[in-house]
């Protein structure tokens, strides 16, 4: 048991798609077969401090990929997360109805979880807020369903704004005036100008040459120095980049940390790590290692992760729940 609950509190720590682990990923992180790890959660020592998210009945036990494994004080928070929506939602569509009804997404739930479950599906429909990963149709009978089994129109392409446009004092992108509509101003407009703007037009006007040539403008001050560009934040860079990446790879919300170190090749690995970790804190993204089931990692992915608590780090995903 101590060496169970380190692992879930460092899963917990790690937050994102670490926590809480299913009971089959729980197992790999302990080096045991998962009947021995659903043992070990059914000992004395582990009541009243971890629960399994499904209840087994009689001599069915709960399937350790699709059972969740979480501190008791997490109940409520767990309840509310994208993590367990979108594992009950796969647990509950089949191929040919891809689209769940709200009631059938509590069941097989351990009953405190299940109605707290319920009471957060509630909420993210009256708030209208789900992952990005879900779709709601929604009426009497809610449906649930996954965006990848929808069939969507393709994305419309945004509207071109005029070349030339004028700030305008409510934020909204104006058409700027042609230069002969603006000389055309009328009489009471010009009258209205301050003594300083007139004084100042007629200067301009002293200045052009006897034949009618505006005379040029002064040329610039060597001392003058140019207006350094606005420097863009890490957090921004990091979105960015975050955020291609991941469309390229199928908007998967996962993204190896060594893709994205090259997308930033100008920030030394230090700052990086360390701006990822201000980030982590915000818990505007996470990190995951990998399982070693479905990609066989390079060397190159083993180092540009990051060691933890035991476990190598070597994927990104961002967080939904801040």
């Amino acid at each position: 048991m101590p060496r169970l609950l380190g692992v879930l509190e460092s899963q917990r720590q790690l937050g994102g798609a670490s926590y809480p682990p299913t009971l089959e990923r729980l197992a790999e992180l302990t080096g045991e077969k998962p009947a021995e790890t659903s043992k070990a959660l059914s000992h004395k020592d582990a009541k009243g401090r971890v629960l399994l998210s499904r209840a087994a009945g009689g001599k069915k036990k709960p399937a350790p990929g699709t059972t969740l494994v979480l501190l008791a004080d997490d109940l409520q928070a767990v309840a509310q997360s994208d993590r367990l929506l979108e594992l009950q939602l796969q647990s509950a569509r089949k191929a040919d109805a891809p689209a769940v009804d709200l009631a059938q997404l509590p069941k097989g739930l351990l009953p405190a979880l299940s109605r707290a479950f319920k009471a957060a599906l509630e909420q993210r429909l009256a708030e209208r807020r789900v992952p990005r990963t879900i779709g709601v149709l929604t009426g009497k009978k809610p449906l649930f369903f996954f965006i990848a089994d929808a069939v969507l129109p393709a994305a419309a392409s945004a509207p071109v704004l005029p070349a030339a446009t004028a700030p305008a004092t409510d934020g909204a992108p104006r058409p700027s005036a042609p230069n002969g509509a603006r000389d055309a101003a009328s009489p009471g407009a010009r009258d209205a100008a301050s003594p300083g703007a007139r004084d100042a037009a007629a200067n301009g006007a002293r200045a052009s040459t006897s034949n009618g040539a505006a005379q040029p403008p002064p040329a610039p001050s060597r001392d003058a120095t140019p207006a350094a560009a606005p420097a863009v934040s890490f957090a921004d860079r990091f979105d960015a980049a975050f955020t291609a990446l991941d469309r390229d790879a199928g908007g998967h919300n996962y993204v190896t940390l060594r893709a994205l170190r090259a997308a930033l090749p100008d920030v030394p690995r230090a700052v990086f790590d360390a701006e990822l970790t201000a980030l982590r804190r915000q818990r505007r993204y996470s990190l995951d290692p990998s399982d070693g089931r479905h990609h066989q990692m390079a060397d190159a992915e083993r180092e540009a992760g990051i060691m933890e608590a035991g476990n190598l780090l070597v994927y990104v995903a961002r967080r939904h729940d801040a």
